[in-house]
């Protein structure tokens, strides 16, 4: 910002040097345009900006999950049991039993993937494990219960295709992007097929 606005008080000095020049018109014209491009090219860059500060948008169905930005870390989803749900409708306080996790092999996570399709193969695969961890959502934040398995990555088993969840009506799931604007989103199928997600942001600042 601060080179732009040197770029635009340096051209506003030439114009007042031109004013009274032969040529003062045409380059009042041109001076005019220059400030023009300077300004919308500073609002672009200021929309970007704001826009970056957002949390990605991210939809979840049964049959796949999407969102604006890149899933570059892959998604981790949680079957979990519910001790008890908040006022805001999703569990606080829950034990996940069973989480399968997808993952981007090396030499793809460069490419943008904004789309994982659950039970069609793409280019990841999918791991699975039954490390029972506590949880409670303390506002924006999810907090562990029990202590961190050092080993934990070893107690993951399988290497599929394609997703090994099937989505079970009345159970809860959570799953977590890998983004650090996300805290993770529930993933709920009632006793009427109805699918309902709940978003909730991290309130980390990207920058």
């Amino acid at each position: 910002m601060i080179l732009t606005e040197l770029i635009a008080f340096s051209v506003l000095i030439l114009a007042i040097v031109l004013f009274r020049g032969r040529f003062r018109k045409r380059m009042l014209i041109i001076v005019g345009g220059v400030l023009l491009l300077i300004i919308a090219g500073g609002t672009f860059l200021f929309i970007i900006f704001i826009k970056s500060l957002r949390g990605p948008k991210i939809t979840v169905t049964s049959s796949e999950i999407s969102s604006n930005r890149d899933l570059a870390n892959g998604i981790d989803i949680e079957k979990v049991k519910v001790d008890s749900i908040g006022a805001e409708g999703y569990p606080v306080k829950y034990t996940t039993f069973y989480t399968t996790s997808c993952n981007r092999p090396m030499g793809h996570s460069a490419e943008t993937l904004k789309k994982i399709e659950f039970y069609k193969p793409g280019k990841y695969s999918w791991d699975e494990d039954t490390v029972a961890i506590r949880y409670i959502h303390n506002g924006l934040t999810r907090e562990r219960l029990d202590p961190l398995d050092e080993t934990w990555w070893l107690k993951k088993f399988g290497e599929h295709r394609i997703c090994p969840i099937k989505f079970e009506p009345k159970q809860w799931y959570f799953i977590s992007i890998g983004n650090p604007q996300v805290t993770g989103i529930f993933f709920y199928i009632d006793e009427n097929g109805e699918e309902k997600q709940y978003y909730l942001p991290s309130g980390v600042c990207p920058i």
